[in-house]
């Protein structure tokens, strides 16, 4: 399941259930789910459902469990009753269970009133089961997000996440000026890219993001003066771990850079320059990463008034025979003038790409001309040496 197949599972669920009570004129309908641990547990809810001692988001009452048992073992079928109970007055069920695509069980439909049931025949029953059935995609979504949320739960527990770093060098002096650190997820996860995505479907998303700079912590201990570590955060992660930053006065804050994606949606400028202010006074600084990629690439940049502004590869890759590319980095280098930031290009691979970024006056690149990302700790440290090599002579 990729993250673009969820769709919202609360505003789906409760529409079937509206729908339901709508239709069949009954106090309350709600979808139970049978947890793994046994416990039958209420989803959504419409109508009245308190009236019948339901509460959305705890457990079923134990005068309903048996019913929804029952429509989940398979031990009865779909089933309108209108049994009487000494300690309440008529009450009416209406019960279809929920089954996954595969045929393993999820929970039930209840429908519940009180009264008679006399105005209920077999096309209300239909009824529940066709909400059932608009349910199933549903359902198979919800047992994949579930298996994804405890394969990320348990990544991060056993902590199976590598740091590659690639280097990055200053263009004038061929210094190496800093590395950024790079997630590498165990063979079965894909792209990292997708893999922190997937995390974010998985509400793990904050949690994989702190596993990945805790995880590259380390390197900050290997780099000489003036040098620098970048990590790729989230606004979101940003956020929180900057909050809790804010707690460790020895953080070496002046050799980090926080990488804010281009692609990342940002809630409010106001408020991440503010959550960010504290740590940039203490030296932290802030790169936009991806800068061209998408329309938001400008106003990143002009609200957070980023320390570096890093070039996406689609516009650094085949620089030296595209005039529009030239145009639009050159936009960079000047915007980074007035902002006095630096300019990185990302993904470069040919030489000619490297002469022309040399004499737009990018002030720096990374890409695999000048080294792959490596997880090897002899590669840190032969580009934390390297030192005073003239820009196009770097990839050699």
């Amino acid at each position: 399941m990729t993250p673009g197949e969820i769709r919202d599972p609360d505003a789906l669920l409760e529409r079937v259930v509206t729908l339901a009570q709508r239709h069949l004129g009954l106090d309350a309908v709600c979808i139970v789910e049978r947890r793994p641990d046994g416990v039958h547990y209420c989803r959504a809810a419409a109508g009245n459902p308190a009236a019948f001692d339901v509460v959305v988001g705890a457990e079923l009452p134990p005068s309903l469990v048996a019913l929804s048992e029952a429509m989940v073992n398979g031990s009865a079928p779909p089933t309108i009753d209108g049994g009487r109970r000494a300690d309440a007055p008529q009450r009416i069920q209406v019960a279809v269970p929920l089954v996954r695509s595969d045929g393993s069980a999820y929970g039930a439909i209840l429908a519940l009133g009180r009264g008679t049931s006399e105005s209920l025949d077999a096309r209300d029953l239909r009824l529940l089961s066709m909400s059932a059935d608009l349910l199933l995609r549903y359902l198979d979504d919800q047992r994949d997000l579930d298996g994804l949320r405890a394969g990320i739960s348990m990544l991060i527990h056993e902590r199976r996440l590598q740091i590659a770093t690639q280097p990055i060098f200053d263009l004038r002096t061929g210094t190496c000026i800093g590395v950024e650190a790079l997630a590498r997820f165990p063979q079965g996860w894909g792209a990292p890219d997708a893999t922190f995505r997937a995390a974010d479907v998985a509400g793990l998303g904050v949690e994989l993001e702190r596993l990945a700079v805790q995880q590259a912590w380390p390197v900050l201990e290997k780099l000489r003066p003036r040098q620098f570590l970048t990590v790729n955060l989230s606004p979101v992660a940003a956020a929180v771990l900057a909050e809790r930053a804010t707690a460790y006065a020895e953080l070496p804050l002046d050799q980090l850079v926080v990488e804010i994606t281009e692609h990342a949606a940002i809630d409010s400028y106001a408020t991440l320059r503010a959550q960010l202010g504290p740590l940039r006074e203490l030296g932290l600084r802030v790169a936009v990463d991806d800068a061209g990629a998408g329309y938001a690439s400008l106003r990143h940049v002009v609200e957070l008034r980023p320390d570096f502004i890093k070039v996406d590869r689609d516009l650094v890759h085949g620089l030296a025979e595209d005039h529009a590319r030239r145009v639009a980095v050159s936009a960079f280098v000047l915007l980074s003038l007035d902002l006095n930031a630096s300019v990185i290009a990302e993904g470069l691979e040919r030489p000619a790409d490297l002469s022309a970024l040399y004499d737009l006056g990018v002030d720096a690149a990374q890409g695999y001309l000048l080294g792959r990302p490596s997880t090897e700790p002899a590669d840190l440290t032969a580009w934390l040496r390297r030192n005073g090599e003239r820009a196009p002579t770097l990839g050699e």
